[in-house]
Formats: C-alpha cells, sequence, structure tokens
C-alpha cells in the first residue's frame, strides 16, 4: 500500500511540474496543425523581413549613387537612427524566423524557444515605442491594438508548439510531429528513458 501511494504522489507530483498555468493551443488558427502554422509564419516572417530589407538596402544605395544628401538625411539624424535600428531588428527577425523554420523541421524545442522570445521582446520594444511615439489618436490606438493581439496569438501559438515538443508523445503529436520525432525529441521522454536506463543499471 505505501509502495502504491509512494508512486501516485510521485507520478502526481511530476505532474505538476511539467503543467503550466497557461492554456497550450492544441492547433493555429482553429483548424490546422501547430507544426504547419508556425512553419508558415516564419516562411512570411523571412519574406516581410527579405522585402524590408530590400527596401531600406535601395533606399540607402540609391542615395549614396544619386549623391542626393536629403535622400538619406531625410529628417535628420534621429530619421537615420529610426533607419538602422529597423534594419537590424529585420535582421533579427529574419535570423530567428530561419532557425526556428530549420528546427521545426528537424524537431529540435531550442530554435521555437528563441523565436517566441525574441518575439516577447520585440512587442515589447514596439509598446515602449508606441508609448514615445504616438499622438493617441483613435486610429493609431486601434490599429497598435489590433497589431498587439496578433502578436501575442503568434507568440501564444509558437509558445504551445515548444511546449508540445518538450511534453513529447500526444502532445507533439496533436501539434503535427511524427510519433517517431516527438519521442526521439522530447526532453521529457530522455529524461524518462535515462531514469529507466539507470534503475537497470
Amino acid at each position: 500500500i505505501f509502495s502504491t501511494t509512494f508512486v501516485a504522489c510521485t507520478a502526481l507530483q511530476q505532474k505538476m511540474s511539467t503543467e503550466n498555468p497557461v492554456p497550450r493551443l492544441d492547433t493555429c488558427c482553429g483548424c490546422i496543425q501547430l507544426k504547419l502554422g508556425i512553419l508558415i509564419l516564419c516562411v512570411l516572417q523571412m519574406i516581410v523581413s527579405a522585402f524590408v530589407l530590400l527596401v531600406i538596402v535601395i533606399y540607402m544605395v540609391s542615395g549614396v549613387l544619386l549623391a542626393e544628401e536629403n535622400l538619406l538625411m531625410l529628417g535628420g539624424a534621429f530619421s537615420m537612427l529610426s533607419l538602422f535600428l529597423v534594419l537590424l531588428l529585420s535582421c533579427a527577425e529574419f535570423g530567428f524566423a530561419l532557425y526556428a523554420f530549420t528546427d521545426i523541421r528537424k524537431a529540435e524545442p531550442l530554435g521555437i524557444r528563441y523565436y517566441y522570445m525574441f518575439k516577447l521582446i520585440s512587442l515589447a520594444f514596439s509598446f515602449l515605442v508606441f508609448l514615445l511615439a504616438t499622438s493617441w489618436t483613435t486610429p493609431e490606438i486601434f490599429n497598435f491594438l489590433i497589431s498587439f493581439i496578433f502578436s501575442l496569438y503568434c507568440i501564444w501559438c509558437i509558445w504551445s508548439l515548444h511546449e508540445a515538443l518538450m511534453l513529447g508523445g500526444e502532445a507533439a503529436t496533436k501539434a503535427g510531429f511524427t510519433s517517431e520525432e516527438a519521442g526521439e525529441n522530447s526532453p521529457l521522454f530522455k529524461k524518462n528513458e535515462s531514469q529507466h536506463t539507470s534503475e537497470y543499471v
């Protein structure tokens, strides 16, 4: 009896340690698998970032080639600093999206984790910029709220995919990973496997 109670308490403790107060999504947009949805999000992110980078590079190169100082210095140093920050942010967005895309294909959680952490930092930075630069008009507030809610949902989906892959098993299978990927790459699966191996040894 005591051994059965101990095993039950241990299982309950492990379940509580793996549970998270934030609910985990099983699908993206309620109709497609999380894996496919986040892969599409990564591809769209890379396309947008590449387009922004191309526009900025063309803007700067055309200003140099045409020798038009007003083109590059439009708005003064503040505009140039903003342009440089957008350039860095676009490079980072492209890099993190590519990293997440490759790790999702390999069923590795590290790139997914870094991607949603970057999205959180980027969202916080956008919120700070909005507070400092907005004129508090109704259209600006409405547009920012729509963008903020959409970004939060994307972060929720990315985090849910990461948690599903970390849990492995049925959770990872529902998210779109195969049973082999869910078993071999799940940290919890590896932990249980190492525990079983140590018990036999």
